[in-house]
């Protein structure tokens, strides 16, 4: 039995945690892993963990990533640029004195292995060097590209880490480039695609597409954060073209974050009746069953697990041609890809609201796409493969 010991960066059942958690429960399901999971804080995450019987230690560590807006005059962008940095150093600072800390819990796990669930946290590189362990860098985000994160060590820094890794496992493509931007050719990547659903999962989604009734409307669903680089403006831009088209379509948009901007633009285009703002929704396949397809906005995703769980639900998907979208949006095949523009956004749907039986057609052929390709079984052996392969 493989011996682990993970590091996550965040409390909250989101898509890095949850796909962790995925291949995790599979392999400790099969008596293959012993898990010890080290998180900075309890929440949704580790109430999971404690309910499946996966041990875990909370330890507050520290992002080494942040979020460093500037606003004023000259003198205010000194006073904040000096603030991040002393907060950068109070972190790092706060990471090295809970080093010794969490070495020892580790060995007391008997670890084989140090795996890292995000790029956003340095603690299990650090971990893995005090205690001569092999690291596994799980990657799952292009930090700079997609969230404009600041590398608060530099760049430089940063790609020393990776280059040090055992492996970097690589959710997309996309993600493998981007590491390479910063390790170049000094670091083995493996991609490895999350695992999105169990096997039975799919076949039971083939099932009820089959038998979803037609809607009145031709409904298009957004789903994640309210946030400007997830395209929910440009959105419902495009679908008020439809509307002065004679279209008969509706757009659900589901998620949390900042809403005021979105609701203005829904105001002033005179569409409250024609977009519904769900909030976060827990259960999002009862939205997929309300839609016929989704819109993946966002820039520079890395992967895009939305679109895997809609097109394991039939759904054709039109997604932004940026980041790891491509990869799972073949245009023309299972979907549309544009290019970031409302004209094209508007035309990609215009296209699938005009012709329902190619957008059934399209969804059909996503289903088939995903089903061989991201299920949780296949990611978990995979990831047993390569962590068994550097603890050698």
């Amino acid at each position: 039995m493989l011996r682990v010991a993970c590091f996550t960066h965040y409390a909250e059942l989101y898509g890095a945690n949850r796909s962790m958690l995925e291949w995790m429960e599979e392999l400790c399901r099969r008596q293959e892993l012993a898990p010890l999971v080290l998180i900075p804080r309890d929440g949704p995450f580790t109430a999971e963990l404690e309910r499946q019987g996966i041990p875990f230690e909370v330890i507050p560590f520290q992002p080494w990533f942040s979020e460093r807006p500037y606003s004023g005059r000259v003198h205010h962008r000194v006073r904040q640029f000096l603030g991040y940095r002393k907060a950068a150093r109070d972190r790092e600072r706060k990471d090295r004195s809970l080093l010794p800390a969490m070495i020892e819990r580790v060995k007391q796990h008997r670890a084989q292995v140090i795996v890292s669930n995000s790029a956003a946290v340095r603690a299990g590189h650090w971990v893995a060097a005090g205690s001569g362990l092999p690291h596994v860098w799980h990657i799952r985000e292009m930090p700079e590209r997609h969230y404009g994160l600041h590398l608060d060590a530099g760049r430089v820094v940063y790609g020393k880490a990776l280059a040090n890794a055992s492996l970097i496992v690589a959710i997309s493509k996309a993600v493998e480039a981007d590491v390479h931007r910063y390790a170049g050719d000094r670091v083995r990547i493996e991609v490895v695609p999350n695992g999105v659903l169990r096997s039975q999962r799919y076949t039971e989604l083939r099932d009820r597409m089959k038998a979803r009734p037609a809607h009145a409307s031709f409904v298009f669903l957004m789903v994640g954060l309210i946030h400007e680089s997830k395209g929910q403006l440009e959105a419902v831009s495009a679908l008020h073209r439809l509307v002065q088209d004679g279209m008969d379509v509706h757009l659900i948009i589901a998620g949390g974050g900042k809403a005021g901007r979105l609701k203005e633009r829904i105001d002033q285009l005179g569409l409250e009746d024609r977009v519904t703002l769900s909030g976060f929704v827990e259960d999002v396949f009862s939205l997929y069953e309300r839609a016929d397809a989704l819109i993946s906005a966002s820039r520079n995703e890395a992967f895009g697990r939305v679109i895997v769980e809609a097109m394991a639900c039939g759904l054709p998907v039109i997604g932004h041609d940026s980041g790891g979208t491509p990869e799972l949006v073949l245009h023309g095949r299972n979907g549309s890809l544009y290019d970031g523009s409302v004209e094209a956004l508007a035309a990609c749907m215009r296209e699938l609201a005009g012709d329902r039986e190619r957008a059934r057609e399209l969804g059909a052929a996503g289903h088939t796409f995903v089903s061989e390709r991201f299920s949780v079984e296949r990611t978990a052996e995979r990831m047993k493969q390569l962590l068994e392969e550097v603890c050698t």
